[in-house]
């Protein structure tokens, strides 16, 4: 269970709807975070200067909107969950001479000082429309600064915890937004609507605390994701595979016999891509012709890795078992040494020494791909019945339609 408590102000001003102010302070509490930081203030301030109400522009036949707009605000997150800030406790009961003996110990370390992340955003922008408003453009560049990031951080074996949750480090946000709304065909018997939505967006890590070290956000030894200072948030680590060793490597000095077959990757870690996309958008059309409407809405991704947790654990194995079959027919057998995947073992038990009735559990830029994409969100055909129609039914409108949602 946790609580929260709100108080908020706004003051707003318009003169000659031209020129507008607005000034907003709001105060939050919540229960989540500790006993010296339950509560933050955040205020916000905007200023819009109408430019089409002045008489310079009032009667301009192609300018038909024009306003510029900017403001600066400072907002809080609490998506943390309820007792984050308090040191939990674990109990059980063990056998001891055939009886049940409690225990109970503390497993996680407490935070009083745990509190609000902050993220304060500086914006500022145009709306502009053209030919009575058929076509409007919205563009505008923004700057956010996320502090105090409430993250699950490593500590000294000597506290007796592994982990603690607080603020650490900062991020930052910025780029650009544009939105295209225009009505390119507008007549009696059909109408087309195209709205464009394009964000480009810069990630950026700023500091994590005092040292700025990198936190790792999987098993270190394996690899996964990493925060490091002047890297994207969601960027993962892990090793540069090259290929496999062949009978070439082995013959030249470069393998062991027993590495043949087997990766072959770089000596050290490095980040091999990012998880947060450069560019995203969507492009929802709007047609309608006679009694019949069309809707279609494009979605885009672009600038992203993915990193293949499903094909790495199913596909990159030392044995047949729980595997993909592709494996029987990519793996390294002597005869394809431009091959990625490595060798397989039909025979159960060790070989060399090593057990391979199992994965190799490595992250590796083998399972690192392109995550962009263009994909059709949602699509639907409608037809609406004349009125004279529905009347006879009894009814005040009817429409019938088919959807689908990707």
């Amino acid at each position: 269970r946790w609580a929260m408590n709100s108080y908020f102000l706004r003051l707003a001003y318009t003169y000659k709807d031209r020129y507008s102010a607005t000034v907003t302070g709001r105060v939050d509490g919540s229960s989540k975070f500790g006993d010296n930081n339950k509560y933050a203030f955040f205020p916000s301030a905007g200023l819009a200067w109408n430019i089409s109400q002045e008489d310079f522009l009032s009667d301009n036949e192609v300018i038909s909107n024009l306003k510029l707009h900017t403001s600066y605000g400072l907002t809080g997150n609490s998506e943390i969950g309820p007792y984050n800030s308090l040191g939990k406790t674990d109990a059980g009961t063990h056998l001891i001479d055939g009886k049940r003996a409690p225990w109970s110990y503390i497993k996680t370390m407490s935070n009083p000082d745990l509190k609000w992340e902050k993220t304060g955003q500086f914006d500022i922008g145009f709306d502009i429309g053209f030919f009575q408003n058929r076509l409007n453009l919205d563009i505008a560049y923004y700057n956010k600064k996320t502090t105090d990031l409430l993250l699950n951080c490593p500590v000294p074996h000597s506290t007796g915890f592994s982990t603690i949750f607080k603020n650490i480090g900062a991020v930052r946000n910025q780029g650009m937004d544009l939105m295209v709304n225009a009505t390119p065909v507008r007549s009696k018997e059909f109408n087309w609507n195209s709205v464009v939505n394009l964000n480009y967006n810069k990630n950026k890590i700023l500091a994590l605390g005092d040292t700025d070290a990198d936190v790792y956000l999987y098993d270190w030894v394996n690899g996964g994701s990493i925060l490091r200072v002047g890297e994207s948030m969601g960027s993962f680590y892990g090793l540069q595979r090259y290929g496999v060793y062949t009978i070439e490597d082995f013959e030249a000095g470069n393998c062991e016999k027993n590495q043949i077959g087997r990766a072959k990757r770089s000596s050290e870690k490095e980040i091999i891509g990012k998880g947060l996309p450069d560019w995203t958008g969507s492009w929802i059309n709007n047609f309608s012709y006679k009694n019949f409407d069309l809707t279609l809405d494009l979605q885009f991704v672009w600038g992203v890795e993915t990193l293949q947790r499903f094909f790495h654990s199913t596909y990159d194995r030392f044995g047949i078992t729980n595997g993909l079959k592709n494996i029987l027919y990519d793996a390294y057998d002597g005869t394809n040494p431009g091959t990625m995947q490595q060798m397989i073992y039909l025979q159960s038990g060790d070989h060399n020494g090593e057990k391979h009735a199992g994965q190799d559990t490595t992250t590796d830029s083998q399972w690192v791909a392109n995550g962009s994409y263009l994909r059709c969100n949602m699509l639907q055909i409608g037809y609406t019945f004349e009125k004279n129609v529905v009347k006879k039914l009894g009814l005040s409108g009817l429409r019938l339609y088919a959807s689908g949602n990707n």
